[in-house]
């Protein structure tokens, strides 16, 4: 296997690359070097290549269906095209598409979402998402001034990269721990984060730390966002099947030394039902939850 594949690899399991989108993009560029590096001398074990590696990627991160619908997306359109002596090029073709698609959707969410966002509005946030921060970016870039609340999103505490991306560009932030979202809320007009996944029924997957946050928004009547490409739909939910909850490694949480003899969760998300969520904002447009499912199937 490539070096940079593996690095890959390793980068998103260690979260290193981490955010849905950002993860699919590496999906898609670990596709495209193994391609150009393949030596392959048959279109079948090319073929076979990049589906091995496919593989290796969607085991990486068990709850991110954008990085299993970007290999299943890619891999199909390869798996079909018969001339092997352009097979290579065709591949680098369709990863490239695949990244701009990427790139667009989140300027069209920027874009979109930015018109939730109002002068002197209080907005909550949790964790890292760069399809929020592209909102915020956006309302500012349009005159608009108002105040982010940071959580600081145990225990990796990704909400230090949101806080400082808001800081510079002159957004006013408030950085909390997470348990004060009950204390906060009474401040707040409206939360807005993230999703790294949409299941068939509109709730969303997110953080670890969301659906409390959409519980206190619900008793204090706050309206709660989630943004979000359509591409981190996941199909397999229509079928019925669960969505796999990451747990991470418990290291992260405290030394288990510490506490011998407990035991230490770390699950990395949690999910939100639809019924909390005002609405999601996609590439495609501002919808309820419930109704995304028509868009993409």
């Amino acid at each position: 296997m490539n070096l940079k594949v593996s690095k890959i690899l390793k980068d998103i399991k260690t979260l290193k690359i981490q955010g849905a989108r950002e993860v699919a993009k590496a999906g898609a560029e670990a596709i495209k070097l193994t391609a150009l590096k393949s030596r392959a001398k048959t279109r079948e074990d090319f073929v076979s290549e990049l589906q091995e590696i496919g593989k290796k990627l969607s085991e990486t991160r068990p709850t991110e269906p954008a990085l299993r619908n970007a290999v299943t997306k890619i891999l199909t359109q390869v798996s079909s095209y018969e001339n092997f002596n352009r097979i290579k090029k065709f591949t680098e073709n369709i990863c490239n598409n695949y990244l701009n698609e990427l790139q667009k959707a989140l300027k069209d969410i920027g874009r979109i979402g930015s018109n939730q966002i109002n002068t002197g509005e209080t907005v909550l946030t949790h964790c890292h998402s760069h399809s929020v921060v592209e909102i915020f970016k956006e309302a500012k870039k349009h005159g608009k001034n108002f105040r982010v609340i940071v959580t600081e999103t145990r225990p990796l505490n990704q909400g230090i990269i949101t806080a400082k991306e808001l800081l510079e560009i002159g957004i006013k932030v408030t950085f909390c721990v997470d348990a004060a979202i009950g204390w906060v809320m009474k401040e707040v007009d409206k939360v807005l984060v993230g999703c790294d996944a949409i299941l068939a029924d509109g709730s969303i997957v997110n953080k670890i730390g969301t659906f409390p946050m959409a519980l206190i928004a619900e008793r204090f009547a706050v309206p709660f966002f989630a943004a979000g490409g359509t591409y981190k739909f996941d199909p397999e939910t229509v079928a019925g099947m669960t969505e796999p909850i990451e747990h991470r490694n418990p290291k992260e949480v405290i030394s288990p030394r510490k506490l011998k003899n407990a035991e230490i969760i770390n699950p990395a998300f949690d999910i939100t039902p639809a019924d909390y969520i005002r609405a999601l904002i996609t590439e495609k447009g501002i919808m309820k939850p419930e109704l995304l499912r028509d868009f993409v199937e």
